[in-house]
């Protein structure tokens, strides 16, 4: 008889080989040694960090000094203002036409209406 090419195969499903099972590998993180670059990262963030927060608190300083600054220039400028306005107070009170008359009167000066213009 012929040969054929095709081939016997036996299947027998109960008698399956079973895979062999990896084993896994279990890490333990608190071991895992740190590479150059982790290293590396891990001290520019420190440095970067503590730089800005001196940063942080120079500007916070400077900060409320300035604000002292600006509260003392605030009231010099009022104090200046209230004595602005004591002053324009008592010129208005020195220039009266009142106090004018009074006091020409005591030194005995005599208004002479003909003499004022009224300009309008």
């Amino acid at each position: 008889m012929a040969d054929s090419l095709a081939r016997k195969v036996e299947f027998n499903p109960n008698n399956q080989q079973e895979p062999e099972q990896r084993k896994r590998q279990v890490l333990d993180h608190s071991r895992v040694a740190w590479n150059g670059l982790e290293k590396f990262l891990l001290v520019l963030g420190t440095i970067i960090t503590l730089g800005l927060m001196t940063l942080l608190v120079s500007s916070s300083i400077s900060a409320t000094s300035a604000q002292h600054e600006l509260t003392s220039v605030q009231r010099a400028v009022a104090k200046g203002q209230n004595q602005v306005s004591d002053l324009h107070q008592e010129l208005g009170e020195l220039t009266s036409s009142a106090r004018m008359n009074k006091i020409a009167k005591s030194k005995g000066l005599t208004l002479i209406e003909k003499n004022i213009r009224t300009i309008r």
